[in-house]
């Protein structure tokens, strides 16, 4: 299992616990923690639903390259800093807001929101072409096969 989908699903795992404990403290009846409701669906959804969607997909879906790290896996590890940075930033604004009503909490918000989304976006372009056909994958080793040919004829 490559090493960015193995640490998609961890991510997603330690946000599900996050999100357990959430959960529990609201059953208790002396604690109130502020804005618990919208953070534990958060946590829960985006934190380990999609994470481990993200981290199983990038798994289970061949790559474009085999290789691992940043410079091979650009748009995957873009998809995890820019979703996990998202989520710390509402797990920060959304008991703030709740208790100073300060309108840069609301900016922070907006600001996870956009990163999430964006994060969204690094996730489609890197795995829109590891959703191909077998017709479309034998064309495109095809078109590789002749590109290297003529690249090693010009050479000579």
């Amino acid at each position: 299992m490559p090493r960015l989908a193995r640490l998609f699903i961890k991510t997603g795992l330690i946000y599900f616990l996050a999100a357990l404990i959430l959960a529990l403290a609201s059953e208790v009846n002396g604690i109130q923690f502020p804005g618990l409701v919208p953070l534990f669906w958060h946590l829960l959804m985006v934190g380990w639903i999609t994470q481990i969607i993200f981290g199983v997909s990038m798994w289970m879906f061949p790559g474009r390259n085999r290789e691992e790290g940043f410079r091979a896996q650009k748009w995957g590890w873009l998809t995890f800093i820019m979703l996990n940075a998202g989520l710390l930033l509402r797990a920060v604004a959304e008991p703030l807001n709740y208790l100073s009503q300060n309108p840069a909490w609301n900016v922070l918000i907006a600001l996870s929101a956009i990163t999430q989304a964006g994060a969204a976006l690094t996730y489609i372009i890197e795995i829109w072409p590891r959703i191909q056909s077998k017709e479309q994958q034998r064309r495109q080793r095809k078109k590789k096969r002749q590109q290297a040919r003529k690249n090693t004829g010009r050479g000579k």
